[in-house]
C-alpha cells in the first residue's frame, strides 16, 4: 500500500476534441500531464460522430506517456476518476463498439424526436428527468435513430455506454452508466437515480441495453491484468463511477454548494449551478451532482473552444509564418492578436452556432455567423469576435439561470481560462468579476476529488476545488467595456431573432 505522502490520484476526461489524463498529489499539485487530439467525423451533414477506439488509443498513449516519458511511478497511483463528454455508443458482449459514437452536436434525430413526443410525452420526460425532450443534449433520440434505421446493430449491441463507461469497460471489465452522465439520457429518474422504466417502454427502448447505474464515488471495478499491459497502470487499481464532464468541472473550479456558480470553457461553454432541488424548466439542463441531495443545474454553448479551433483549422495558415516567427503557437499568435483587437472589435460580431445550439436558443437550424465587416476589419478583429460571441452567448444563459449575488467571483476553467484576455472578455461581458483559476484542468481536478472520496482521504474533501480556487488571478469588469458590451449584447440577440427564420 502506497503511503500517502507519495499517493498519486488520476483523472481522465474523455472530451469532445481529445482526451486528457492527469496526475495530482493529495496537495492538488499536477505531477505528470498528457493530452491527445482525434477528429469529429461528419459521414453526412448535421451529423457528429466519434470513433470510440480513439478514446482508449488515447488514454494509452497518455498514460504510456506519464509513466514513461514523464517517468512517473504507476504504483502510487491509488485510484482513478473519469469523465466525459456526451457521445453514446452501443457495444457488444466483449465492449466492442457495434457503430460510431454519436455525439452531442449530431441533429439527425428529428422525425425520432416527433416520433418520442408522440408516443412518450414531453410532459412525461419533462416531470421524469427534469429536462425536456430534445436531439443532441439527451441520446434518447439518437438510440430511437439507430433503432428505426440500424436495427441489425441494435440487435448486435449488449450495452449503451457513455466515452467514461466505455474506459471503465476497457480498465476494468465492468458495463456501468454514473447517475449524473443518465441524467442527460432522457431515461432517468433524476429524484432516484434510476432507469425510468416508463419512459423505456413507452419508447421502446430494450431494457436490457441500458447499464448499472452507480455514483461517481463507487469503486465499480479494478484495473485487470490486460489493461495494465496496455496503459502502464498496476494492476488491481481502483477505478470509480465516473462524471458528467461539465458537473466534475463545476466540482473542481469550486462550486460545490447551493448557490455556487463556475464557468468552464473547453471545447463546449459551460455555465453551471449548485442546487438542493432540480428545476423544471425546459430552458434548462438539470443534472445530478457527485454528492447526494444536490443537483447541477447546466447551460451551454455547443461551440466555444471549438469556435476558436475551427477559425485555426480553416485560416490559421494566414498568420502561420508570423506565429513562427514570433516563437508561439498558432493559439499564442491568436490570443495576441485578440489583446491588441479593440473591445468590440470594431463593430464585428460572431453567432458560435456552427452546429445549431441547445440552451437557450434550442435551435438546431442556427448556424454560425459574422456580422459588421468592413474595410477595416482585420485578422486580430475576427479572432476576438470569436471569443467575445463565445461569451454572448454564455451571458444568454446566465440571464435565465436562478439569480446569483453579482459581486461574487465566478470561478472559470477549461481551456479558454489559459487566456488572460478571453478571462477579461467573460468579466466585462457578463459584468460578473472572474476567478481565473491558476489550472484550467478543472475536468481532471473534479475527477481527483472524486477520486480522493471513493477513497475516504481526508485531505482531499468536497471543497478541495473552492481552496485551490482561492489562489486564481481575480478580474474586475471594466466599465467602460461593460457598456460597450451591453450594446453589443442586444445586437447579439438581436442578429439572431432577425435571422432565425431564414436558417
Amino acid at each position: 500500500m502506497v503511503s500517502e505522502e507519495n499517493m498519486l490520484l488520476l483523472g481522465i476526461d474523455v472530451g469532445t476534441t481529445g482526451t486528457k489524463c492527469a496526475l495530482y498529489d493529495l496537495k492538488g499539485n499536477l505531477v505528470a500531464h498528457a493530452y491527445q487530439e482525434y477528429p469529429m467525423i461528419h459521414p453526412e451533414e448535421c451529423w457528429t460522430e466519434q470513433d470510440p477506439h480513439r478514446w482508449w488509443n488515447a488514454v494509452q498513449a497518455n498514460l504510456q506517456d506519464c509513466f514513461g516519458r514523464q517517468g512517473i511511478d504507476s504504483g502510487r497511483v491509488a485510484s482513478i476518476g473519469l469523465s466525459c463528454t456526451n457521445a453514446m455508443t452501443l457495444v457488444d458482449r466483449q465492449g466492442e463498439p457495434v457503430y460510431n459514437a454519436i455525439g452531442h452536436h449530431d441533429k439527425r434525430a428529428d422525425a425520432q424526436v416527433a416520433w418520442l413526443k408522440e408516443h412518450v410525452g414531453e410532459e412525461l420526460v419533462l416531470k421524469v428527468t427534469a429536462n425536456k425532450l430534445d436531439k443532441g443534449s439527451f441520446c434518447l433520440p439518437s438510440l430511437r435513430w439507430l433503432i428505426d434505421n440500424r436495427p441489425e446493430l441494435v440487435h448486435k449491441a449488449y450495452k449503451m455506454l457513455m466515452p467514461s463507461g466505455y474506459i471503465i469497460h476497457k480498465l476494468t471489465g465492468a458495463f456501468t452508466m454514473n447517475r449524473p452522465r443518465m441524467s442527460l439520457t432522457s431515461l432517468a429518474d433524476i429524484r432516484t437515480g434510476q432507469w425510468s422504466r416508463e419512459i423505456a417502454q413507452k419508447a421502446e427502448i430494450p431494457l436490457e441495453l441500458l447499464p448499472e447505474p452507480c455514483d461517481p464515488c463507487d469503486i465499480v471495478g479494478h484495473v485487470t491484468a490486460e489493461a495494465a499491459r496496455l496503459t502502464g497502470l498496476k494492476e488491481g487499481t481502483p477505478v470509480t463511477g465516473g462524471c458528467l464532464d461539465s458537473v466534475v468541472a463545476t466540482l473542481g473550479a469550486g462550486a460545490v454548494n447551493k448557490g455556487d456558480l463556475a464557468l468552464t470553457i473547453g471545447s463546449s461553454g459551460r455555465i453551471c449551478c449548485i442546487s438542493d432541488e432540480p428545476l423544471f424548466d425546459k430552458r434548462l439542463l438539470n443534472c445530478r451532482s457527485p454528492f447526494g441531495g444536490l443537483y447541477t443545474i447546466l447551460q451551454t454553448t455547443d461551440n466555444a473552444g471549438i469556435s476558436l479551433r475551427w477559425f485555426r483549422d480553416v485560416f490559421g495558415a494566414a498568420v502561420a509564418q508570423e506565429a513562427e516567427k514570433s516563437g508561439l503557437s498558432i493559439y499564442g499568435y491568436m490570443d495576441q492578436l485578440a489583446a491588441q483587437a479593440p473591445a468590440g472589435s470594431g463593430g464585428l460580431l460572431y453567432l458560435p452556432y456552427l452546429a445549431g445550439e441547445k440552451s437557450p436558443i434550442w435551435d438546431s437550424r442556427a448556424r454560425g455567423v459574422f456580422f459588421g465587416m468592413s474595410l477595416s476589419t482585420d485578422y486580430g478583429a475576427f479572432v476576438r469576435a470569436v471569443m467575445e460571441g463565445v461569451a454572448f452567448s454564455l451571458r444568454d444563459c446566465l440571464e435565465i439561470m436562478p439569480a446569483s449575488d453579482p459581486a461574487r467571483p465566478i470561478p472559470m476553467g477549461g481551456g479558454a481560462a489559459g487566456s488572460e484576455v478571453w478571462c477579461r472578455i467573460f468579466a466585462d461581458v457578463l459584468g460578473r468579476p472572474i476567478l481565473r483559476l491558476k489550472s484550467g484542468e478543472t475536468e481532471t481536478l473534479g475527477d481527483m476529488i472524486v477520486a480522493a472520496e471513493s477513497l475516504g482521504l481526508k485531505q482531499v474533501g468536497r471543497d478541495f476545488g473552492r481552496r485551490l480556487a482561492q489562489e486564481g488571478d481575480l478580474i474586475q469588469p471594466d466599465e467602460a467595456n461593460r457598456q460597450l458590451y451591453d450594446e453589443g449584447f442586444a445586437k447579439y440577440k438581436a442578429i439572431y431573432h432577425q435571422l432565425k427564420d431564414l436558417f
